[in-house]
């Protein structure tokens, strides 16, 4: 039924932690692909551990480091479940995300990409940073630029799409940079598909100091190329003025920085 998949890049410990979260899932139908981005730390060897304890399926793939982006392409390709899942190293699961999913999949009609759930933080002793969040409804049937831009339901999301239609979306591949935002993907996929939005949080997260999020600037400086298909693409939809603005100052700081990078070259 569903393929969690987990890019990863020197995430030993963290590791350790999903792990428990997928051994401890309610339901086990699933399989959980790794695809190790070239980790120099003890991951290789902490994954072939998990694999001959034989508790769940695990499909481990080593590449050369190549981004997060990369990752999910091979993971795709390696996939054999209707439904892919996106966990990263760094975050887990609730004991009952798989059987949620399996729940909520019986009434998805069959046109939809796919579901999303609601990401929960986390401090890290566990507890909820913010335990009354939510979508506000129990199930939403939308799209990405929707739910963000005119129902205001924002934050990061898990979703849970169909493996087909993940391979009819590819994440672009460009040389020497290894990042675009996956919202670039999800809302390509929402401009043809129907997501439904379900109001229960399977997924949880917390922001490292050394992640995407707190990286941001340095991201845009590393990867010009991707972050201008993101924002020329974004500059084009019916969106909020402001946020047109935002993105269109961010356009004009990663063509500063893809020309600096061409005339370092």
């Amino acid at each position: 039924m569903i393929t969690v998949f987990t890019p990863t890049y020197n995430r030993e410990e963290t590791l350790r932690r999903l792990y428990r979260s997928l051994k401890n899932q309610t339901v086990k139908n699933f399989e959980w692909i790794v695809v190790d981005d070239g980790s120099n730390d003890g991951t290789e060897k902490l994954i072939k551990e998990f694999i001959d304890e034989n508790e769940i399926p695990i499909v481990y793939k080593k590449v050369k480091n190549g981004g997060k982006m990369r990752a999910i392409n091979i993971g795709v390709s390696l996939a054999k479940k209707e439904f892919f899942f996106i966990v990263d190293s760094d975050d887990y699961l609730s004991e009952k995300a798989i059987e949620t999913i399996e729940e909520e999949v019986v009434t998805l009609p069959n046109d939809y990409a796919g579901m999303v759930f609601r990401k929960v933080e986390v401090f890290d002793n566990g507890e909820i940073v913010r335990k009354n969040e939510t979508f506000g409804e129990d199930q939403i049937d939308s799209n990405p630029l929707d739910i963000f831009y005119n129902k205001k339901i924002l934050g990061d999301k898990a979703e849970v799409v169909k493996s087909s239609i993940m391979r009819e979306y590819p994440f672009p591949e460009i040389k020497n940079e290894k990042f675009v935002p996956e919202g670039y993907i999800w809302n390509q996929m929402g401009e043809n598909y129907i997501f439904r939005y379900i109001d229960k949080g399977i997924y949880y997260y917390q922001y490292l100091n050394d992640g995407y999020t707190r990286r941001f600037n340095e991201i845009m400086k590393n990867n010009p190329k991707g972050l201008k298909l993101y924002y020329r693409y974004m500059l084009k939809k019916k969106i909020p003025i402001k946020n047109k603005i935002k993105f269109l100052i961010r356009f004009f700081q990663v063509l500063y920085y893809d020309w600096k990078r061409e005339e370092e070259n």
